[in-house]
């Protein structure tokens, strides 16, 4: 799979916005899992994509990809993104190159 930044930017836009208020779960990790049910397709996809672009990148080495990382934290505005997408990232690039999430 090829893809490029602006995917890899959406797929982990599309996972900030879809992630529920704390509230709404209260810690309980089946209600998380029905509230996020309707998106799994969704997330999957949106899953592969940043493991897509890991290795797609990857080759470049590691400072690359922590260049990549550290330049998009910092166009974030709230610490919700950073958060997510720092954790998202660290998953899925787990393994791509000299990763290690």
């Amino acid at each position: 799979m090829t893809t490029s930044y602006e995917d890899f930017v959406s797929a982990l836009e599309y996972l900030v916005a879809i992630e529920p208020d704390p509230k709404a779960y209260d810690d309980d990790m089946d209600e998380y899992d029905r509230i996020m049910a309707p998106f799994e397709a969704d997330i999957d996809k949106a899953h592969a994509t940043i493991r897509a672009f890991g290795q797609q990148i990857a080759p470049q080495g590691l400072e690359h990809m922590q260049d990549v990382l550290q330049q998009l934290l910092a166009q974030q505005t709230d610490q919700k993104s950073v958060s997510i997408m720092r954790s998202k990232i660290n998953w899925h690039w787990d393994g791509c190159g000299e990763w290690l999430g």
